[in-house]
């Protein structure tokens, strides 16, 4: 947590911005509520005040609600180490997924940098299969083509560094942005069409069920739609900033370019930490890449890599038992919820005892 700040209090304002405010000046959702309260809690003393009544109790609970955790900004302090697992050297000037948590660190080299050697492996395969198949020349040189850069694949991890504090907005604030974003005919299109196109491609059943509330939702008049509509919507386009098509990019460029005028650098990557099998604690997707320097890129060990998969490969098989379930009972309705569970844990149980 060393590298964390979180705002919970009302504390002395800094930096010239207003609490309670992005950074282009407008008010977020909880200044909104606090504006209101206040006004109401004026109306309430300056009533009570004729009876003589203190209400002190009632304000400090109002502030307690409307400054609860969902609703606060955190940020990477200044020069936070970030990691970053691919298979190119260069660095890439573009929104990029990495971690800073240790944790999360090692749980990446393990299970995504063997995942990415498994990509080039099965690439080189289904070329062989191909050019086996139809005897072609040219498939059998691309085949050719793609075995060697299997063989030759290296998985470097990437050492970058915060050169200024990061702000990561709350789950209100980032969904009342896109929200606001809604309102624009374009966008809602461009991300009506991302989350069409995720929803096709991203097929655990937890991404289903995100992506079936967000496409409801998005139906509605972004003015008449609760606080859990619009988190929903945000979660679905943050699943979606993975994939990059022409109308995911446009949705992407426009949604990262408001967030950076409300003073925003990164996202908490929703996927990993709540819907992918990576159960990460603080992934992170960072869009203002003015805001991080690479210190270093160093090619990563093949033992290290296969002992860290292992480690956490366990871990996520047993982690995986709730989201197997739900699959299994969508699959099949006539099971019961305990029948699928004792199926996906009697199935862990087979693996992991090899």
């Amino acid at each position: 947590m060393e590298n964390e700040l979180y705002h919970h209090g009302v504390k002395g304002q800094k930096w010239g911005v207003r609490k309670y405010q992005y950074a282009d000046g407008s008010r977020t959702p909880v200044g909104k509520k606090r504006e209101k309260a206040y006004g109401q809690n004026n109306a309430i003393k300056r009533s009570t005040s004729i009876a003589g009544i203190k209400i002190k109790e009632f304000t400090k609970s109002a502030a307690t609600q409307i400054t609860g955790k969902q609703y606060v900004d955190s940020y990477l302090k200044n020069g936070t180490p970030l990691k970053r697992i691919q298979t190119a050297k260069d660095f890439e000037k573009f929104a990029f997924y990495a971690t800073y948590k240790k944790q999360d660190s090692d749980k990446y080299m393990g299970l995504f940098g063997k995942n990415l050697i498994s990509r080039g492996e099965a690439e080189a395969k289904r070329a062989e299969k191909k050019a086996k198949e139809t005897g072609s020349e040219e498939d059998a040189k691309l085949a050719k083509e793609y075995r060697a850069k299997s063989d030759g694949l290296k998985v470097y991890q990437l050492s970058i560094a915060a050169s200024k504090k990061l702000k990561v907005p709350s789950d209100e604030n980032a969904a009342h942005i896109t929200a606001n974003l809604l309102k624009e005919k374009k966008f809602k299109n461009d991300v009506e069409a991302s989350i069409s196109d995720s929803k096709e491609k991203m097929r655990r059943p937890t991404q289903q069920l995100l992506f079936k509330q967000a496409q409801k939702a998005i139906a509605k008049d972004p003015s008449k739609m609760t606080k859990y509509e619009k988190v929903s919507i945000y979660k679905a386009l943050n699943l979606s900033l993975v994939n990059h098509n022409s109308k995911e990019v446009s949705a992407q460029n426009r949604f990262y370019s408001e967030l950076k005028k409300k003073g925003y650098n990164a996202l908490l990557d929703y996927n990993d930490k709540s819907y992918s099998s990576y159960h990460a604690k603080r992934p992170m997707i960072v869009f203002d890449t003015d805001s991080v320097n690479l210190k270093a890129v160093t090619e990563t060990n093949p033992k290290v890599v296969n002992q860290l998969y292992k480690k956490y490969n366990r871990q996520r098989i047993v982690k995986e038992i709730p989201a197997n379930t739900v699959g299994y009972v969508t699959k099949y309705g006539t099971k019961s919820v305990s029948d699928c569970y004792s199926y996906v844990t009697r199935k862990r149980t087979d693996y992991l005892s090899q």
